[in-house]
């Protein structure tokens, strides 16, 4: 059965959180924050150190701060390992480790099963483990079996679903403001005690394990289908010579729709779109029931950096050993993450093209980057033949354009993050590309066919060829 009414957050917990990434340790703080005792568990040295040196491992705005706040106040605490102590009178264990996708997409629980088996065997007394990492339907039941297998006897485990709904880089606010809190449990009374954990006053969906499962993938799924329906929406207004900016305000303004997420841009990227994306499309084949929409929207995110690519060869006449300056390599801004960035993947297309990369990012921690990573956005600029502006940080947008077409070398410049006033830009002497904006590429096919549909009406008689009409 599921109900929505409101949080009550009625009392202090003690929690065991596994896992320091960006839910585990912005839940781990949030919770200290909250009032509650949590230690925090984490197996990774590298990021081990700076916790305990009272530091945040990753950017995310506020986090350290009140990280801070809960180790200074003893309600926060960060160990190595789950042991004995680490359990010892804990009532929640929340799961926040990792669940990447295989080569078809669907989610590798084996860091999850492994997890609830070291809280389970190291339980004195029963023990609600909430998974908050997104699994597919069907995983807390499974989870639950591992964790009775693990326990001692006599030890009750129940496992509970409780999504995370977090945006990076707005992870803090979202988590002490969030929109709703979703909790599935077979227990009504273990799903309240894992409603207190959370702020008082804000709406909770208790329903069983699989819809709370399903509610992560669902929402996820959506997400990405609004911003891909906004990027065809662009490419459409792109060939009209119409501003795709003023078409989608129009439509989100109908509270059916909204406007969040309903901009047009290089595509979804980062940490939970493209995962979740494959992981309910995995679902969906895994229960014969065919996923069209998330498909599409998917097949079009793919296209976003091949559009952003056709636009630079077509501006510069093709990208084979010309220099482009790319600011921005982080998925999106405010955040250190590049995980799946659609600037990356732009990066990569160039490259592979035959042209120079050469990019700046404020904060973007990337693994490996065939191009070359500078300092300073000018330091990307200098000399370059075009200037592609990938994320949208607010920096980037209070470039002076009289600088930037002081050293850049070319005249092109392509706002593939909608972070430029591109009529400033544009009367600097710089040629500015946005996404759904601008010249339009195909006019005559656009106005043509609305003629051909109503001239028997209108007694107008096209010419052949279509060139024209005259009088009928």
């Amino acid at each position: 059965m599921t109900s929505i009414e409101m949080t009550k957050g009625a009392r202090s917990h003690s929690v065991l959180v596994v896992g320091a990434g960006y839910v585990g340790l912005t839940s781990a703080v949030c919770f200290a924050h909250l009032g509650h005792q949590v230690v925090c568990v984490e197996a990774n040295p590298f990021r081990l150190a700076p916790l305990l040196e009272g530091r945040s491992p990753i950017h995310e705005p506020g986090l350290e701060e009140l990280m801070v706040e809960g180790v200074l106040s003893d309600r926060l605490h960060f160990a190595p390992a789950i042991g004995k102590e680490e359990m010892t009178g804990v009532e929640v264990a929340l799961l926040a480790v990792g669940t990447p996708p295989d080569e078809n997409g669907d989610p590798d629980l084996t860091q999850l099963a492994a997890a609830a088996r070291e809280v389970s065997a190291n339980a004195a007394g029963d023990l609600v483990v909430v998974v908050k990492s997104t699994v597919p339907p069907g995983s807390c039941e499974a989870i639950e079996l591992v964790c009775a297998e693990a326990a001692l006897e006599g030890v009750r485990i129940s496992v509970v679903s409780s999504p995370e709904f977090l945006r990076e880089s707005r992870a803090v606010e979202d988590f002490l403001a969030p929109d709703r809190v979703v909790v599935g449990a077979s227990d009504s009374q273990v799903a309240d005690l894992v409603a207190d954990l959370y702020p008082a006053g804000v709406p909770l969906v208790k329903t069983d394990r699989r819809g709370a499962e399903l509610i992560k993938y669902a929402a996820n799924a959506f997400l990405a289908v609004k911003i891909s329906f906004a990027n065809e929406v662009a490419a459409m207004c792109e060939s009209l010579g119409t501003e795709a900016a003023t078409v989608l305000l129009g439509v989100g303004l109908d509270q059916r729709i909204g406007k969040d997420f309903l901009r047009p841009g290089p595509g979804y990227g980062g940490s939970c779109l493209p995962k979740d994306v494959s992981g309910f499309q995995a679902l969906g084949r895994a229960m014969g029931t065919p996923t069209r929409v998330v498909a599409a929207a998917e097949e079009v995110n793919q296209e976003a950096s091949r559009a952003a690519l056709m636009k630079l060869e077509m501006g510069l006449a093709g990208v084979a050993g010309k220099t482009i300056a790319l600011l921005g390599l982080a998925f999106k801004p405010g955040t250190d993450d590049s995980r799946d960035s659609p600037a990356l993947k732009l990066a990569e297309l160039l490259i592979s093209s035959g042209a120079r990369v050469r990019a700046y990012d404020p904060l973007a921690r990337v693994e490996s980057f065939a191009g070359e990573r500078v300092d300073c956005a000018f330091d990307a600029i200098e000399d370059a033949d075009a200037l592609v502006v990938a994320t949208a940080w607010q920096e980037f947008s209070v470039l002076s354009p009289m600088a930037v077409a002081e050293r850049l070398a070319g005249r092109m410049v392509l706002d593939a993050a909608g972070a430029l006033d591109l009529e400033s830009w544009s009367e600097a002497g710089l040629v500015v590309y946005g996404i759904g904006r601008g010249a339009p590429v195909a006019f005559h096919p656009v106005v043509w066919p609305p003629l051909r549909w109503a001239h028997h009406r209108s007694g107008l008689r096209l010419l052949d060829g279509d060139t024209g009409f005259v009088a009928g």
